[in-house]
């Protein structure tokens, strides 16, 4: 049976390792956030210089939210350092939710792409969680 100290010192190691994933999920967020922001800028001049058609709008949309999963779920696995899957999964859920509700407050009815960019995003985020967390980067 631990004794007072030890559960306290237990306690604290679990709040901090907590903390330290929250951490992780936040700067993956706003790391896919970013390249996303980027990604859908750069999409959109060249779609109003005519060099992407309008109507393949919602296939761009589906690669664009996979790069956006898949920086989110890299950059949260390298933060975290563990757990690169299932956080890699959390980050893409929350960019999807976050997708999600910008398309309805434009007036977009959810349909089959909505499944399909959910799978999607969360297929990305789960592989590219676990390739953050096993990558080993060489010292020089």
């Amino acid at each position: 049976m631990p004794t007072k100290k030890q559960g306290e010192k237990q306690t604290r190691k679990n709040q901090e390792g907590q903390y330290r994933k929250m951490k992780a999920v936040a700067w993956g967020c706003l790391a896919g956030i970013g390249v996303g922001m980027i990604l859908l800028c750069m999409i959109s001049a060249l779609m109003a210089a005519g060099k992407l058609p309008v109507w393949a709008g919602d296939a761009i949309g589906l690669v664009a939210g996979c790069v956006m999963a898949a920086a989110a779920a890299m950059v949260c696995a390298r933060v975290s350092g563990q757990n690169g899957f299932f956080l890699g999964m959390g980050c893409a859920a929350i960019l999807f939710v976050g997708c999600l509700l910008c398309a309805l407050a434009t007036g977009q009815q959810p349909d089959f792409w909505a499944l399909i960019r959910l799978f999607s995003m969360l297929l990305c985020g789960c592989i590219f969680g676990s390739i953050g967390v096993n990558l080993r980067f060489r010292r020089a």
